[in-house]
């Protein structure tokens, strides 16, 4: 179930940062982070290009430069900003399934439930 993270040779001890996601990751609905709380770089936003590392985002540029909100300030910028892509580049994911609230547990994870009333 983990093959996705670890390779069959591997004599370490898996991290939490790797197992969460990989069991997760399994279920089609994306990837966990074990650090899901904003790093350094700031809260993420949609359009936002980054890496995962150690279980966190890390945010390095947003594609939306039209909007200051959306600006990564924590790193020099290399480069200059380039021109908006034209309409209709990008579409909308039309899944057949959306992620609906619930609970997504990992395999293994149970949830139970008790109930009891007492009467005096």
């Amino acid at each position: 179930m983990f093959k996705l993270f670890r390779s069959e040779s591997s004599q370490d001890s898996p991290v939490p940062y790797t197992v969460y996601p990989s069991s997760l990751f399994c279920l089609g609905l994306g990837y966990a982070l074990w650090h899901p709380e904003p790093h350094e770089t700031g809260e993420p936003q949609i359009g936002d290009v980054g890496y995962v590392s150690r279980g966190a985002f890390i945010r390095l540029f947003n594609i939306n430069t039209s909007k200051e909100d959306y600006a990564v300030t924590f790193w020099d910028a290399p480069f200059e900003p380039t021109d908006t892509l034209p309409e209709g580049v990008f579409r909308a994911d039309r899944r057949h399934a959306p992620i609906a609230p619930d609970q997504y547990r990992s395999r293994g994870v149970y949830r139970r439930e008790t109930s009891g009333s007492v009467s005096v």
